[in-house]
């Protein structure tokens, strides 16, 4: 099963085992049950051919390192109200709700505080939304910018809106915003296609760090690099608990990039987490 097969049926019957319900064998893929199996996450719960789940946590971490889902109850929301919109537009169009879904939205938003000269479809164009603004990139495939362009990933809605008030944290830097549409691959893609540098501007704690590693640093490895801010430390020692107790989840999750051990300690260290929006001003 490929990251783009897994179905909403089949997420849900994953979190009906995390929920410490059973599943039967013959509704649920083959050699997804095979494979968790053998990584030790399923086991046979009858004799009537049904699994029960042995690891949450080791399940999560095979979503969150398989398919880049972080949070399964999330994703289970998002992609049914995706589905509910998509086949909403197919039968106002066509009158048959049982066309085949199609991706509702193609692509991410950029936004800058400085004009960026970009080209797409080989024809030249600048980026530069009015306050209040930004751009939407359809075609991502054929958008590019220049190499000494940081492109700036924002995991949070509200600091995308609130960039000018983030410069002060990217001084000499030429930057692009960007903002991916939830549970999309269309902006790794993009990144995939480019040399830039690429940083990721995510909460302060495991779960954010998690999203770093699995979405982004897996696949574009050390060009890609977390946003450290030189105070962090001092932030993190009023943090939130509540953020750090919620991840538990994460405490034991393999750490690839070693510029992020310092960050990770100091997380455990003070047993918080710090959430991005502090950084507006």
């Amino acid at each position: 099963m490929k990251k783009e097969d897994l179905t909403l049926s089949v997420a849900r019957r994953l979190l009906h085992l995390l929920e410490g319900g059973k599943v039967i064998y013959s509704n649920f893929p083959y050699f997804l049950g095979v494979e968790l199996a053998e990584e030790g996450i399923l086991t046979a719960a009858s004799r009537r051919g049904s699994f029960r789940l042995l690891n949450a946590q080791g399940l999560r971490m095979f979503l969150a390192q398989n398919y880049d889902i972080q949070d399964l109850e999330q994703w289970i929301e998002v992609k049914t109200r995706e589905t509910e919109v998509s086949r909403s537009e197919q039968v106002t169009r066509a009158g048959n709700s049982k066309l085949r879904k199609s991706h509702v939205f193609k692509g991410f938003l950029v936004n800058s505080y400085a004009p960026i000269h970009a080209t797409l479809q080989e024809e030249t164009f600048v980026i530069s939304p009015p306050l209040g603004t930004s751009f939407f990139i359809e075609d991502y495939e054929h958008f590019r910018i220049p190499s000494e362009v940081v492109v700036v990933g924002m995991e949070n809605s509200e600091n995308f809106q609130q960039i000018r008030k983030l410069q002060y944290l990217f001084p000499n830097l030429q930057v692009l915003f960007v903002s991916r549409y939830p549970y999309s691959a269309d902006l790794r893609t993009w990144l995939q296609s480019i040399p830039n540098r690429y940083i990721h501007f995510g909460d302060f704690d495991l779960a954010g760090i998690n999203i770093f590693l699995n979405e982004f640093y897996t696949h574009l490895g050390v060009r890609a690099e977390f946003f450290i801010p030189e105070d962090i430390e001092q932030r993190l020692q009023s943090g939130n608990r509540l953020l750090y107790e919620k991840q538990c989840r994460y405490r034991l999750m393999n750490v690839s990039d070693e510029r992020l051990k310092r960050l990770i300690e100091m997380i455990h260290h003070y047993r918080r987490g710090y959430e991005q929006e502090g950084y507006i001003r």
